[in-house]
């Protein structure tokens, strides 16, 4: 392959997951060229990245990044998650470990596990399965001292570690709530494409603006979930607008399977909000919404720290990686089933760029 397109594949990489460029060039260059750099994963794995979306889809904590998460370095039968630091170790101990209260409720991923943290990162799997996803960026002493935080609290509100009591099977509340035999297990599981493509396309949210505040929740849909996903921001004199980054999340060999049907939008003084399905009628739909803050001098004066550290998120989408642009062919094709068959943004009488 030529050193422009394998560039090109390397900007592109780096662009979707947030890879630092180096890394993702090395990646490219390695990558066999019949397999597209964000492959699809199995069904195992994709349940597993959902419920781990899932999970942090509303932060307790206010994350530089979305969701906390610098990149990622998605692969056929894997997944790695860099976050931002220590400062989110007590989020994920708090939101990943199963544990089951006194009405039988549980929190946290059901059947999820743990390594022992080391300076890889934790290695959470999925009991029963071929699932892992590798966490890094959380020092073993963060990752060990949120854990033991939270275990106090849990057993303070008289939660059950399932998987403490429970190390290698499934406990009767994690069956309950999240086996494969429900309505709502089979529903997420008809739409853990959707949401695992999200997470590995999770660089994508660097683009619009400043992130002050991303969010995300799960609704019933007429098929499978609703995903919701609400990013406040700031806008920049490189931000891309709306219409732009559903191009690129629907992008073909790069994006998702993905078209929009619907757009609500009041550029540039407001918000929008966008809902995009499966062409072919796969399960879920996705709304994406961007409501503005200009100038936010409360977050400024709140913490001026975080606030500088946010503003040194965003990245600028060069014209050349915009989805039709003129560039070098591709040597790969998406592997067969992978997700990326984009479409054509469906344009809208009030102009969406």
């Amino acid at each position: 392959m030529g050193i422009t397109a394998l560039r090109r594949d390397a900007e592109l990489l780096s662009l979707y997951t947030g890879l630092p460029y180096q890394s993702a060039l090395g990646i490219a260059g390695d990558a066999p060229r019949r397999q597209g750099l964000i492959p699809a994963p199995g069904p195992q794995q994709e349940l597993l990245e959902r419920w781990l979306l899932r999970r942090l889809a509303w932060p307790s904590c206010d994350p530089v990044y979305p969701w906390g998460i610098k990149w990622v370095h998605p692969t056929a039968d894997g997944l790695t998650v860099r976050f931002e630091g220590d400062s989110m170790a007590r989020e994920l101990a708090r939101v990943l470990p199963p544990r089951a209260d006194p009405a039988g409720e549980l929190h946290g991923i059901p059947g999820a596990r743990f390594s022992p943290p080391s300076a890889k990162g934790i290695t959470m799997i999925w009991l029963g399965t071929s699932a892992r996803i590798l966490l890094t960026g959380i020092t073993p002493a963060a990752w060990k001292s949120a854990l033991a935080a939270e275990e106090r609290e849990a057993r303070e509100c008289e939660l059950v570690s399932c998987y403490r009591t429970s190390p290698t099977s499934w406990t009767e509340h994690e069956r309950g709530d999240g086996a494969l035999l429900t309505p709502r297990a089979a529903r997420t599981a008809s739409t853990a494409w959707l949401a695992s493509g999200l997470l590995r396309r999770v660089g994508l949210w660097r683009t619009p603006g400043v992130p002050l505040s991303t969010t995300s929740w799960v609704n019933p849909a007429r098929s499978g979930e609703q995903w919701i996903i609400d990013h406040i921001h700031e806008p920049t004199a490189t931000t891309v607008r709306h219409g732009t980054f559903v191009r690129l999340l629907s992008a073909p060999g790069w994006g998702l399977p993905l078209k929009e049907v619907d757009c609500w939008c009041r550029c540039p003084a407001e918000m929008c909000v966008v809902t995009m399905v499966s062409p072919s009628g796969a399960p879920g739909e996705l709304e994406l919404r961007f409501p503005r803050r200009i100038s936010p001098h409360f977050f400024a004066e709140y913490d001026a720290d975080l606030y500088s550290a946010k503003l040194r998120v965003p990245v600028k989408v060069p014209r050349r990686l915009l989805p039709g642009a003129a560039g070098p062919e591709h040597t790969w094709k998406p592997a067969s089933g992978a997700q990326g068959v984009g479409t054509p943004l469906v344009r809208r009488p009030h102009g969406v760029s």
